[in-house]
């Protein structure tokens, strides 16, 4: 049972004071994958579309992506529930604006975490394609990333890997995104073991903006979107449509893969709706809606797999000032997420989260922070087809609180919530404790504790096939995290070097029963050590985000504690925009280390093998044609780098886009 921050603008200003054995394929299943190809020479086509975006990029010059204010005045949310600014907070996090999101020119959100730091993407392909978000080397089939849409987790109740189904969701209707790297359960409940991901939906304003965006491209890419805000006396209305359309290509590599039918492109096509409507009753008293809806086709193998996978959420929520210093939020929610499975075993699955929730912040003094209330979440799943398994439901009540707050140079953070499951899960208490201390000239050094949960989906639980046993006491999964961090910070930039630690313990891994039957049982531990740079500011014209991972994510269960499958042990972003006045222009340099991965035998027998280091560098323009249509260009994967994230799947090959923006008010 998760929860959701208060808006900031129902806040007192002083928060935010001082600045700123069969194919592996089936959606959700865990491929197993190898080598690194060679670099194939562009062809002709390719090297002419790249000449012809590197001229376009030209007269924009030198420069390099994502827009920072001058000053970093970031406001972050997710890390205390109650607005801060990015130097300010204690836990690690990452945020992307709406101005950077534009900026990037990105539609796929996968492709556009992948700029986080310590955030890795692994995928069966491209858009649409089944992929695993990983921070800190938690996620796959430990499920140990919690994704937040609106504040209500989007994690399917299936038997899906932990997959969030991230890859069907694209950018034009969200506002914003924070990832919190590191465990915070006890703030946001089961799963948040890595990190966390918030994201945002589009919501209106106070004052009016209409805006048509359309972008065309390579493999017969394109996007079209609509959105327009406004305010009618009290009410403030929001509505966004956008449509994504790729002819994309091959998912498989035939030389890798012996489960080729057809070696033809794998399309993807997705329709997102999103809406709001909120009404002031009075200052600082509003009661409002959202909905949201993102519908998405993928074809797979020629058609011959594929799927279709439906997100939707509904929320009504309340935000009202009691008194002087005390803020309430009370919503209620229902999230579902339906997967449909075509190709060797068709199937349906459907999960239901319906989550009801009250959360308080009260200001004690200029200084102090008291936070707490509780929720209740009724999760469901059920399934048709070959999906395997039952309706089944359970009920979760949480009840938290938090402390926040400095004194003579110091800042405390502490967090303590109570999770209580009516099943095998039963009950568990979460604990951050986090210390800041100011050392002056914008030093500041930090320190964190913090211990984690995850409940077992219930598909987890219980699944069943010819060859696969239910197991509904399945152990919850538990961790206990350390980071120490120094951290600068002045007006225009915060840079922040960070040691962490996370020790998981009853993983979930696949074992076997003594009938021979698979089934996931409470096997693993692992551990993740490293090392994290952050740097994120302004210089003159110049904006600059960049971030660097250096990890050891180690199988402990494993003899010789191996690293853990597709995950690399360096990590790095770099991502550069410089202002020429008219023209923007910019460069995003993302690089990943070896990575190991297997791939299996005639017999069935797994084969290790090594996924080479890889670095793409995407460009990116952008410029005003008149005071209300604007242009952008981008050509990602410049040098058309050929790489696997997982072996026998290809990743997304050189691409030239280019985008028109009509906003005719609200600029």
């Amino acid at each position: 049972m998760q929860s959701s921050p208060i808006p900031p603008s129902f806040l007192r200003p002083s928060h935010i004071e001082n600045g700123t054995a069969v194919p592996i394929r089936e959606r959700g299943a865990m491929p197993a994958d190898a080598p690194h190809r060679r670099l194939r020479s562009p062809s002709g086509a390719s090297r002419a579309a790249r000449a012809m975006s590197l001229s376009l990029l030209a007269t924009a010059a030198p420069a390099l992506a994502a827009t920072l204010p001058t000053r970093v005045s970031t406001v972050v949310i997710s890390a205390a529930t109650f607005p801060q600014t990015l130097a300010q907070a204690l836990p690690s996090v990452s945020v992307i604006t709406r101005e950077q999101i534009e900026q990037s020119g990105v539609k796929n959100l996968t492709t556009l975490l992948q700029r986080v730091a310590g955030v890795q993407v692994t995928s069966n392909g491209g858009p649409g394609q089944p992929a695993t978000t990983y921070i800190e080397g938690f996620g796959g089939i430990d499920a140990g990333v919690l994704v937040l849409l609106n504040g209500v987790p989007i994690t399917p109740e299936d038997a899906s890997g932990g997959s969030n189904y991230l890859e069907n969701l694209t950018t034009d209707q969200i506002q914003r995104i924070e990832v919190i790297h590191g465990n915070v359960s006890a703030i946001y409940g089961s799963g948040a073991i890595g990190g966390v991901i918030l994201i945002t939906t589009r919501e209106g304003g106070r004052r009016p903006r209409a805006e048509l965006s359309m972008t065309a491209g390579s493999r017969n890419t394109v996007t079209a979107s609509a959105n327009a805000s406004g305010r009618i006396h009290d009410t403030r209305l929001q509505v966004g449509v956008s449509r994504y359309t790729t002819a994309g290509f091959p998912s498989i590599n035939p030389a890798q893969s012996t489960y080729v039918t057809s070696n033809r492109s794998d399309g993807y096509h997705n329709l997102t709706l999103n809406g709001s409507l909120v009404q002031d009753l009075a200052a600082h008293q509003r009661i409002g809606a959202r909905a949201f809806f993102s519908d998405g086709r993928y074809s797979y193998d020629n058609h011959t797999a594929g799927g279709r996978t439906k997100q939707s959420l509904v929320q009504a929520f309340a935000d009202n000032r009691i008194g002087a210093i005390w803020t309430s939020h009370l919503s209620l929610s229902r999230q579902h997420t339906e997967n449909i499975n075509l190709g060797s075993f068709p199937a349906v699955y459907r999960s239901t989260h319906i989550d009801l929730l009250w959360r308080n912040i009260v200001r004690l003094s200029k200084d102090w922070t008291l936070t707490g209330g509780a929720s209740h979440q009724r999760q469901s799943v059920t399934s048709a087809g070959q999906g395997g398994i039952p309706h089944a439901s359970r009920n979760v009540t949480a009840v938290f609180a938090g402390i926040n707050g400095s004194f003579r140079g110091n800042e405390l953070q502490v967090n303590l919530r109570h999770d209580k499951f009516d099943s095998d899960a039963g009950s568990k208490n979460s604990v951050f404790a986090g210390y800041g201390r100011r050392l002056g000239d914008g030093f500041e050094a930090i320190a964190s504790y913090a211990t984690a949960f995850n409940a077992p989906p219930l598909g987890y639980l219980y699944y069943n096939s010819p060859y696969w046993a239910v197991n509904p006491r399945l152990k919850p999964e538990s961790a206990h995290t350390v980071q120490v961090a120094l951290q600068w910070s002045r007006p225009s930039i915060v840079a922040r070097v960070t040691l962490f630690q996370t020790t998981g313990s009853d993983l979930w891994g696949y074992g076997t029963t003594p009938g021979g039957l698979t089934q996931l049982q409470s096997i693993s531990r692992t551990r993740t050590r490293g090392l994290e740079l952050t740097a994120r500011g302004a210089w003159g014209s110049l904006h600059y985000d960049a971030n660097l991972t250096l990890q050891q994510p180690l199988a402990l269960s494993t003899p010789g504690d191996p690293t853990l499958q597709r995950l690399a042990r360096s990590i790095a972003n770099v991502n550069f925009e410089y202002d020429f006045g008219r023209v923007s222009a910019g460069v995003v340099i993302h690089y990943s280390g070896p990575r190991p991965d297997v791939t299996y035998s005639p017999t069935f027998t797994t084969v290790p093998l090594t996924l080479g280091s890889l670095t793409t560098v995407t460009l990116t323009a952008s410029g005003p044609i008149s005071a209300t249509l604007r242009w952008n260009v981008r050509a990602q994967n410049l040098f058309d780098k050929r790489y696997e994230t997982a072996y026998s799947y290809n990743s997304t090959p050189f691409g030239l886009f280019v985008g028109l923006a009509w906003r005719p008010f609200g600029l």
